[in-house]
């Protein structure tokens, strides 16, 4: 398929549904409108407004140091929920509140800190109809489930009681368990953020709308090139470019928020090949892009798969140029959790989120496995205290950041 090709089949997509980006005065007003609730929030807990006023200030100076960009041009609007970040909670929502408590919380010297987790990523599936080129979870794949419907319920009431309510649920391919999928989301605590890591595999809209009634949030659908040929060549399946698109236009359709996944192997990081892939994904009508690096674990294991100084600063350059330039604000907005390792360091690692794999195994992340402790069978607090004292295994570990 060619690019004009490409352009004119997503553009039937994007005349029928509406772009999900906020920007200009109404984003403006929206911002104010948050900061009141968080301030409103700060209030409550802390009963003194100067001190509410102070402990705002820092949170707004941590968000501007950890985004390394010092104004957000745009909003993604989902379900009358708005999103700055695929890693951050919606506005307003439960969730929301939850995590300004803890944030606010953790920057206030005032108060006492205790400290938790802000997200888990979720492997609920050995199974998968695909096998990708970078698959971090190769060597788990396997036809039969090692976690029952039980064990998940289970595993995740862990972690919520340790005040985790962002949760991303992934694989394997977690479509090919919807069942025990929406079950398991059924399951968790009121005000949980729910993300989807999918191929898009089989997402039709009917089960888009069961995930939403269920509370999904979004779906962040892997898409590996703008070419549909090269992305079913990464993705081992002839199939795999169409479920994608299939995938985010039928959760647009019940009005979840949509994020790509690329993984920018060496051969793509071009300016060129990141044009393209926005432009695919603004027309497939998604809200952000996330950008990750290739690491040699899983299928990448023995494979010399890390990107060069040029191509680090290609992305970053991109990074910074599409979410901070005025105009590009009606483009995707962009992630890249290489640029926030480099500058400040790894959030992983038992600080903000860890990583429990299919097999019910912790570990420091996808991209950082190394077993310690099982969810099921181990002390989930020792383990992250542990994770906490060996840290990434490629940047310094943030130190209660």
């Amino acid at each position: 398929m060619t690019e004009k090709t490409i352009y004119e089949t997503t553009a039937s997509f994007s005349e029928k549904i509406h772009s999900p980006l906020v920007s200009g005065l109404r984003k403006e007003f929206i911002k104010i409108f948050i900061r009141l609730h968080i301030f409103g929030i700060a209030l409550s807990i802390y009963l003194n407004p100067f001190l509410a006023i102070k402990t705002l200030i820092k949170l707004i100076n941590k968000e501007k140091t950890v985004r390394g960009d010092p104004k957000i041009l745009k909003y993604v609007k989902s379900d009358k929920r708005y999103f700055w970040s695929v890693n951050a909670h919606s506005w307003p929502s439960l969730a929301f509140k939850l995590y300004i408590e803890y944030e606010l919380n953790k920057v206030n010297s005032f108060r006492p800190y205790k400290g938790q987790l802000q997200t888990m990523i979720f492997a609920i599936t050995n199974r998968c109809p695909l096998r990708c080129e970078h698959c971090f979870e190769w060597d788990n794949l396997d036809s039969d489930e090692k976690l029952s419907l039980k064990d998940l319920k289970e595993i995740l009431e862990k972690f919520q009681t340790r005040g985790i309510n962002h949760i991303q649920l992934s694989g394997g391919e977690p479509l090919v368990r919807l069942d025990d999928t929406i079950e398991l989301i059924k399951s968790a605590q009121p005000g949980t953020d729910f993300w989807l890591l999918t191929s898009g595999y089989g997402l039709t809209q009917e089960k888009a709308a069961r995930l939403k009634e269920a509370g999904l949030t979004g779906v962040n659908i892997s898409l590996d090139h703008w070419n549909e040929n090269d992305h079913n060549n990464f993705r081992k399946n002839e199939k795999s470019f169409y479920w994608v698109k299939e995938a985010a236009f039928n959760s647009r359709k019940v009005d979840m928020a949509v994020c790509f996944s690329l993984c920018a192997v060496k051969m793509f990081v071009t300016y060129e090949n990141l044009w393209k892939y926005v432009y695919l994904a603004k027309n497939l009508g998604a809200g952000f892009v996330r950008i990750l690096e290739p690491r040699k674990v899983g299928h990448f294991a023995d494979k010399d798969v890390e990107l060069g100084e040029e191509q680090i600063e290609i992305l970053t350059n991109f990074y910074l140029m599409i979410n901070s330039n005025p105009t590009y604000r009606d483009m995707p907005i962009v992630t890249f959790p290489g640029y926030h390792q480099r500058s400040i360091g790894c959030f992983g690692a038992g600080n903000r989120y860890l990583y429990v794999d299919s097999n019910g195994d912790l570990h420091a992340c996808p991209f950082c496995q190394h077993k310690i402790g099982n969810a099921l069978k181990d002390s989930i607090d020792e383990a992250i205290l542990e994770m906490q004292r060996i840290g990434c295994h490629k940047f310094k570990t943030i130190s209660n950041y």
